[in-house]
């Protein structure tokens, strides 16, 4: 009697796959996939699991399932168990190079043998079936997201500073459609970076006080506990349309937004607090396209005076500079290192003494409206010339102008834009005294403001010439003395 032949071994390995990162969920698979490999005597093999992964994009290096197609060619397993096919693929060319590594795929709700005609045949179906499914949610993800935008209602995702994200669950329980709410500090912070910005403090002092205060942007995967701002994540702030509850609309090719090209009429309004008003918005980022801005806006500074002062030597008139003193003291010095070299301390104390006793002196004055530029208007002319650059463009591809005509019309329509732009940056830059001037106690509102605040009050209430204070005893030189070292004279704003 000849005896029974022994079963062969087989050795079955585990993929498991979600595209959104749940931990029951891949443990619940893979112990699926094990109970069938144990209910067959299979032989267990390794676990690949892809968590938080997308099966219709490429898993390329670093995921489990290139690991376990390049275990699969090196022979260390028979079968592959998922629990559905789903899981593994949504396009043949994994399951084809699964079978040109003679590996059989095995799923918990229906076995697989990509070796035989059959198998390959079942195979084949399930995979373009499971590949329709995915592309008609894809479909059906973007119909509902334009949808979404066409109501004012953003898109889940990376949440801008100053808000947080109410979920579909906290929107059903208030009946509210609104996906963001202010979130506390990080609101008034906004608040606080647009007004700073807009009263003339350079972004470089703005992120510096905001490093100061122990503020930090949102978290990401890379950073979690977010990164110190710079001037170029308030640039992108400041010229973000969210703040002022404009959702822009998403672009024909479907790629990145163009900040510098949106304008309220490419945004749906949105459904959600605004923290700044749409003109506040408006100004700062014609503010930022002003061409003043186009060159370098030079240091951060770190001193009261300095750059902000001038050398009031005759025929000098060249800026005041820190440093250059004993180390460890603060001191300023006349640009051309010939005429003077002055503690800082108390040129600083004189100066905000000052300061504030004109303020309070002169508020009334302070407080008289400027004359604004009419904003609406100008934006309106802006849109009309937006749109003539487009038509002009249209003219020109369509043949209906030449070149030559295009070349020469072009150029006044640029010019007349970027002329309305400074015109509405120059009219809607608030005075850094408004925050001020009307205070119950100017000296305590004073010490409040940031240094970059102080500056922007200075040059716009003085021009400050700063004088050598000659031989003798400089460190206790009396008072009357010391106002004589130190020319400060009130501008047209504080007239």
């Amino acid at each position: 009697m000849t005896p029974k032949k022994k079963p062969a071994i087989v050795r079955a390995a585990v993929y498991a796959r979600q595209s959104v990162y749940e931990p029951e969920g891949i443990e619940r698979q893979i112990e699926a996939c094990r109970q069938l490999a144990e209910s067959r005597d299979y032989l267990a093999a390794d676990v690949y699991a892809d968590d938080n992964v997308s099966g219709y994009r490429d898993r390329g290096d670093g995921t489990a399932f290139a690991r376990m197609l390049e275990d699969a060619r090196a022979g260390l397993f028979d079968v592959l168990i998922v629990r559905k096919l789903d899981r593994l693929a949504r396009s043949l060319s994994a399951i084809e190079a699964l079978t040109a590594a003679r590996v059989q795929v095995v799923t918990t709700d229906g076995e697989l043998d990509l070796t035989t005609v059959n198998g390959r045949l079942i195979a084949n179906v399930l995979t373009a079936v499971a590949r329709a499914e995915s592309e008609t949610k894809a479909e059906r993800r973007v119909f509902a997201n334009a949808g979404r935008r066409r109501e004012g209602i953003p898109t889940s995702g990376r949440v801008p500073y100053g808000y947080r994200w109410v979920t579909t669950k906290e929107r059903k329980e208030r009946g509210s459609v609104e996906a963001y709410e202010l979130d506390g500090e990080r609101a008034a912070d906004v608040r606080r970076i647009f007004d700073a910005f807009l009263a003339g403090v350079p972004l470089g002092s703005i992120a510096r006080d905001l490093t100061t205060a122990g503020r930090r942007t949102v978290s990401t995967k890379r950073h979690p506990d977010g990164v110190p701002f710079t001037s170029t994540t308030l640039r992108r702030m400041l010229m973000s349309p969210y703040y002022a509850a404009l959702l822009p609309l998403p672009s024909e090719d479907g790629g990145a937004y163009d900040q510098d090209a949106i304008t309220r009429g490419s945004c749906e309004v949105g459904k959600w607090p605004a923290i700044v008003s749409v003109e506040e918005w408006e100004a700062a980022k014609a503010k930022l396209a002003h061409p003043s801005r186009k060159t370098s806006p030079g240091p951060t500074r770190r001193w009261l005076l300095s750059g902000l002062a001038v050398c009031g030597v005759e025929g000098c008139g060249l800026p005041v500079r820190a440093g250059g003193g004993e180390k460890g003291v603060h001191s300023y010095r006349c640009a051309s290192m010939k005429h003077f070299m002055r503690q800082g301390d108390p040129l600083d104390a004189f100066v905000e003494r000052v300061a504030v006793e004109y303020i309070a002196k002169h508020r009334g004055a302070l407080l008289a409206p400027r004359e604004r530029a009419d904003a609406a208007a100008i934006n309106a002319e802006l849109a009309r010339l937006d749109a003539a650059l487009v038509e002009l463009g249209e003219d020109r591809d369509a043949g209906i102008i030449d070149r030559a005509e295009y070349l020469r019309r072009r150029p006044r329509l640029i010019s007349k834009r970027d002329g309305l732009r400074r015109d509405l940056a120059d009219g809607a830059d608030r005075s850094a005294l408004e925050g001020i001037v009307d205070a119950s106690d100017v000296l305590a509102a004073w010490r409040g403001l940031s240094l970059g605040e102080k500056r922007a009050v200075l040059g716009d209430l003085f021009e400050i010439r700063v004088l050598s204070v000659g031989q003798g005893n400089r460190r206790n030189m009396p008072a009357d003395k010391f106002a004589k070292t130190v020319v400060i004279t009130p501008t047209s704003v504080a007239a």
